[in-house]
């Protein structure tokens, strides 16, 4: 059994040949990233099922070639339409590649449940074999599935899933992948730590929503940072992503003496940016997710100076590979996970490759800036 790392570019006949085999090797960790012991994780899945580590999922040659001479169907109902996703489905689109899986439609319902649904009746009409999403709304999700889960057709969950929902329940749902998401913030807390050995005194700028992945990694960032001399002086909610400059400026306002302010993801996190620019304040900005602007920041001395990832990649090819053993009739885990790690400028450019596999290249702002320093 290999990890994950029997490749396609086979022919009509299903022979697997080494010259993809690249397309399912599973990416090597750099020695800064350790895998915890998987019982010491705090994350459950959809219905509080235990991790299990991607790199246990695996597929061997000969399953393979079993899947290629199936010739199975896929489609992919993207979420969102920046890097993050763009890694997420280049990782499932070279894995099934790889495995002579078809993907016979993208699309992209950006967060509106209208559209997702609009999605899956359109995707249905090509008879797909299998489905890819991330949901946001758990119940509503489990409706607008509901034509698929009807037809058969298996159905792969990143991040969140529908309602009650697991392994075999519904019968075609494969699993939910995911990450560590408590430690995912408490990535960030640590890099706040070191830039503020002797304290300092903090912002926090919250998802203001029951949104399970969100929710705990905040509170991952919060019960490290609480561990720490940095001091949180005060949190306040957010429900719009897109507005959170002005919430930024108020914090600043209030408490002019604020070291650092922390935000949820890449998108709050520009509000907050400009918010400090605009204040012409030296406050330091911290939050979660790789993003665009993030990573000039970081690389060019900006206020933003870490970020929390995963390996998103590994994301994408995960769930197809997952998906291919279900329809070998393969048992697969509920809850599978990658890691996750910091990235600040000292590892800025390997953890952007690492995170989105060579797909989405590092911003060219970014780049002249780490050779400007180099």
């Amino acid at each position: 059994m290999l990890a994950a790392a029997c490749g396609g570019g086979a022919g009509e006949t299903g022979q697997v040949t080494s010259a993809s085999t690249a397309a399912l090797a599973r990416q090597q960790l750099p020695s800064w990233l350790k895998l915890p012991d998987i019982t010491t994780l705090r994350t459950r899945g959809n219905v509080g099922e235990k991790p299990t580590w991607y790199n246990q999922v695996t597929i061997s040659t000969k399953q393979v070639q079993q899947i290629r001479a199936k010739k199975l169907k896929a489609a992919f109902l993207n979420w969102s339409s920046g890097a993050y996703n763009q890694a997420v489905l280049a990782g499932a689109k070279d894995a099934l590649a790889a495995m002579g899986i078809d993907l016979v439609a993208v699309t992209n319902y950006n967060f509106d449940e209208a559209t997702l649904q609009t999605d899956v009746r359109n995707v249905m009409a090509l008879d797909p074999d299998i489905i890819f999403y991330s949901g946001v709304d758990p119940v509503a999700d489990a409706a607008a599935l509901q034509p698929a889960v009807a037809a058969g057709v298996a159905v792969v969950s990143y991040a969140n899933a529908p309602k009650g929902w697991t392994t075999g329940k519904p019968d075609n749902f494969v699993s939910l992948v995911s990450y560590d998401t408590f430690g995912n913030g408490a990535a960030v807390a640590d890099a706040v730590a070191k830039r503020f050995p002797n304290g300092a005194k903090l912002g926090m700028i919250y998802y203001d929503r029951t949104y399970k992945l969100v929710n705990e990694r905040e509170q991952g960032f919060l019960d490290e940072i609480r561990k720490t001399n940095v001091q949180v002086v005060t949190r306040q909610p957010m429900t719009d992503p897109a507005k959170t400059q002005p919430i930024a400026a108020a914090m600043l306002t209030r408490y002019p003496d604020l070291n650092v302010i922390f935000a949820p993801w890449d998108l709050p996190a520009d509000g907050v940016l400009a918010a400090v620019q605009s204040a012409q304040k030296d406050v330091a900005v911290a939050h979660i997710d790789l993003g665009f602007t993030g990573a000039k920041q970081i690389a060019c001395g900006g206020p933003i100076f870490v970020m929390s990832s995963q390996l998103v990649y590994e994301w994408g090819r995960t769930g197809a590979i997952a998906a291919a053993l279900h329809e070998l009739g393969q048992k697969v885990p509920p809850y599978i996970v990658v890691p996750v790690f910091a990235v600040t400028k000292d590892n800025l450019e390997q953890g952007w490759n690492l995170a989105y596999g060579g797909q989405v290249p590092l911003p060219s702002g970014a780049q002249k800036c780490l050779k400007q320093a180099g």
